[in-house]
């Protein structure tokens, strides 16, 4: 059961839609970190970068990360963003993005 506050907390979809442009150019960075989403999504780079900036690719990015706290505490940390701000992104964007 979903909580009210959790719903609060919920960013505006464009705020969902640049937290995860964030976390893929995080990493984009490091070709390491690139290679494991790549396989683990099954996603091919020409595919990445021709869908780059939709939902569906926005979606997968904030999942992946989810699915590593290693990776999520290293992007939170390095653009001084808050962990716990992943999931109601994730949310948004899996509730109004454009999928």
């Amino acid at each position: 059961m979903r909580k009210n506050h959790d719903r609060d907390r919920m960013p505006p979809i464009e705020s969902a839609r640049q937290l995860a442009l964030d976390a893929l150019l995080f990493l984009l960075g490091d070709s390491l970190r690139i290679t494991k989403f790549l396989n683990v999504t099954g996603m091919e780079a020409a595919e990445l970068r021709a869908h780059a900036r939709e939902d569906a690719t926005l979606v997968a990015v904030l999942e992946y990360l989810l699915a590593d706290e290693s990776q999520l505490l290293v992007f939170a940390a390095n653009g001084s963003h808050d962990p716990t701000d992943i999931a109601p992104a994730l949310e948004r964007l899996q509730r109004d993005g454009d999928m």
